[in-house]
Formats: structure tokens, sequence, C-alpha cells
């Protein structure tokens, strides 16, 4: 995928902790929010959106078709078409990589793609209730773990994977831990010196309209346009249909918005950081496992929250006047066992460098996803990286992991990184439950 495709915008919310600050709020809530927020950045016609592509890992209970509610809770037209993907924690990422195959193949001039997941409002599942229980007794399962956090082939957390694997390959507690407190500390750095502002959309939470987003101006529902691709004007018979009101949505029934003096709670940071971390607090926790070194300090925590990328054609920004932040160019993915998650973002991104003719030296920021602190220290020592270059401003372990919106996360910030620093080469890498890995390159002039 030789993209060329242009990153218009980015946008997400803050991330919270498990029952924190944005529990109120559905993952098609935050997701709406986040593309709302990117496409007013980018300054273009939420009109001119022609399909969105959101990641959700965690999509029990949420309702039918999570990327299609978020679109509609953004504001986008009715013609807007919309689809979700779930590969675990590189749903997001994933996102964007097929947003840019669309833009390149001509489909589409602007997608916007990202993921979204509200880990609190994640639901406990009665297997077996359908059909009765006709002796013994029934178990509730809990939706978050089962579906984003336990490995289908082995039967167990993928913490406790993660802990075994680090012992194989050398990466010790003492590592482990020290890698996490940077983490935290260089979060707590880049929040103070507002280099996380391009990236983050504050949220105002409603305290009292449970769901709701306190905003200036409700927006209210794009004009339909009829897909440039279709060959049909406004005339043609196959677009020739008006529906009687009853039968059109109506936003009042779905926004998760209010405007007024509603009031409200602003989240402007990531919850989970931890300003006060220290090496010798990180030492005395407990690991998960007997014996193991995977701690709750040097892995991410469960989270919400959304992020969202508007990307587009070059002929299209030029067409509306929009100075590109940065281009999406090409895409790798990998798989291999599937308790092995610490080696594939390595893989990953090895197989986009091979595959560019490029080399690790050629890169100038690399985001490799946190999903444990052991994860990124074994992509940096197999791709001969200083730990030190990976996750300049923090990753997962500080900021948290939404599991379906990380991927897109780490994209948007290895743009504004490379902005920052005046151009450049950057790649995102993360893997993904089941042993997959996935990695985006990306090239700011």
């Amino acid at each position: 995928m030789k993209s060329g495709t242009q990153v218009l915008a980015t946008a997400r919310t803050p991330f919270g902790r498990l029952g924190g600050a944005l529990s109120s709020l559905g993952a098609t809530s935050l997701g709406g929010d986040a593309i709302r927020n990117a496409i007013a950045r980018a300054g273009i016609d939420r009109a001119d959106v022609e399909h969105v592509i959101m990641g959700e890992v965690l999509q029990a209970g949420v309702g039918q078709a999570p990327a299609r509610q978020a679109a509609f809770k953004a504001g986008l037209a009715k013609t807007t078409t919309a689809e979700t993907i779930n590969k675990v924690c590189a749903s997001g990422l994933l996102a964007v990589a097929y947003a840019a195959r669309y833009i390149t193949a001509g489909d589409h001039r602007v997608v916007v793609a990202g993921g979204m997941e509200s880990m609190s409002n994640a639901p406990y599942l009665l297997p077996g209730a359908r059909n009765g229980y006709r002796f013994g007794n029934g178990v509730v399962v809990d939706a978050m773990i089962h579906d984003g956090l336990w490995d289908y082939y082995f039967d167990e957390v993928m913490a406790s994977q993660g802990a075994r694997v680090a012992a194989e390959l050398g990466v010790t507690r003492a590592v482990q831990d020290e890698f996490a407190y940077q983490s935290h500390k260089r979060a707590t750095d880049a929040h103070e010196a507002g280099a996380l502002a391009a990236e983050i959309a504050p949220v105002k939470v409603a305290t009292k309209a449970k769901g709701k987003i306190v905003v200036d101006r409700v927006p209210h529902a794009a004009r339909p346009r009829i897909p440039a691709m279709a060959g049909g004007g406004a005339s043609d018979s196959v677009w020739n249909h008006v529906p009687p009101e009853n039968m059109v949505a109506d936003p009042a029934q779905f926004s998760p918005y209010v405007s007024g003096d509603v009031p409200f709670t602003l989240v402007d940071r990531d919850e989970p950081v931890r300003t006060d971390a220290s090496i010798e607090a990180m030492a005395k926790l407990k690991p998960l496992d007997p014996g193991g070194t995977i701690t709750a300090g040097n892995a991410p925590g469960v989270n919400d929250g959304a992020a969202a990328l508007v990307l587009g054609s070059l002929d299209y920004a030029r067409s509306v006047g929009v100075e590109p932040l940065g281009e999406i160019v090409d895409h790798a993915g990998v798989a291999w066992d599937p308790p092995y998650l610490a080696l594939v973002p390595a893989m990953a991104a090895q197989k986009l460098l091979d595959k560019t003719n490029l080399r690790a030296s050629d890169i100038h920021v690399w985001e490799i996803n946190e999903a444990f602190a052991a994860v990124a220290l074994t992509a940096a020592a197999r791709l001969g990286l200083d730990p030190t270059v990976v996750n300049a401003q923090g990753g997962a372990v500080a900021f948290g992991h939404p599991i379906g919106a990380s991927g897109a996360r780490i994209v948007a910030s290895v743009v504004h990184q490379l902005r920052k620093r005046g151009g450049g080469y950057g790649i995102a890498a993360i893997c993904s439950g089941g042993g997959q890995g996935d990695a985006v390159l990306v090239h700011v002039g």
C-alpha cells in the first residue's frame, strides 16, 4: 500500500480509568465525539466525509453497527457509510490502514478512521440462558475479559502469557518497572508542557444529564450527498426517494450532546497518568501471577476513550485548501504463535521497513503500544533501538489502553511528534490478541 493518503486532522478524547471520569459515556458516544472534533479541526464540510471506519472490541450490548452509531452521533450525513473493525488491540490502527487503502484505490476521497472503547460499560454475559438451564449452576462471564483480555487458544488471561514470555526472553521485573516509571514520567511531562494539546480534545461530561456531553452547539445532521462514484445525479431514479418524517432518524433521540446551562465536569487530561509514580512504589506491587514479573504497575489499565483521524486524498486536500499534517505511507501485518505478543510488533515493523526499503535508523519517531512494558522493551531490543527513543511522550502503561482506540492514538501521536521535530518518518506498531502484529509508516515532509 504505497498510499500517499493525507492526514488532514486528528482528535482523541482524554483516556479515562475504569469507572472513572468518562464511564457515563458509551463507546459510540466517545467515538462520535472524537469524530466530531477531528472534522472540526480539519475545517472541512461534514458532508464531505464519505466513509467512517471505527475499531471496537467489546461490542456486546453496544447495539447494531457501532461505527454507524458514532457517525450519526458526530452529525454526519445519512449517506455516510460506516463499518466496524475488531482486530483486538490493533483495531484502531487497522482502521487507519484500511481507510488509506480505500483512498488510494479511489473508492473514497475522505474517510474518518479510528477506534473507540468503553471498558467501563462492557456487560456481563450469561451463556446458555437462551436455551435454559436444566440442571446445575449458570456462570456469569465478564465480556471485557472474555472478549478482550483472554487468550482463546490457551484459555488464560494474556497477562499470564506475557509474564512467561518475558521470562523466556530475559526481560526482568526491574527493567519493566523502570520502563513503566519512565512511561508515567514522560506522559506527565508531556501533559505539563502542553505537548498533547494537538492530540486531545477535552470532553465536558454532564454531571446530571447521564450519558451526555456538554457542547456550545448541538451538531445537526450534515446534508446527504449522493456518492460521487455512483455516477448518478440527484434526479437519477435510483436516488429519487423522500422518506416520510417519521422514518428519518431523529438526532434528538440518540445525540450524546446537550447545550446551555448544564453542569459538567471538564476532562482534559488522561486520567490514568500517575504524576506521583515512583520506582519504589512499583517495586512493592505484587505480580499478577505468583513468580511472574507483570504487575498492575508495568501493565496498562482498563480504560475508556476514543481517537479519530480525518484522511483524504491529496487532490481533495488541495481542492478545499487544507494543509495536510502528514501522510500514511504503508502498512504491514504479521502473525505468530498466540502467546508471543511481545514479538509481533517488531516483526510487523521490520516487514514494513523491508517493504519500503528503509532501515530502523531511518525512523525518527517510534510508537510501540505498551500492551505491557515487556512488549515495548522486547520490540525495541529486536529492532536494535534504544528504549529511550520509544514512546517519547509516554505510552499505554501511563495513558491507558482502551483496546479498540489505542492503535489510532499511536498513529496520531506519531504524526504530531514528527511535526514538532520538523518532519521525517515514524512508525506506529502494535500487537493484538491471537498473536498478530501491525505497523503503519507515517511521513511528514
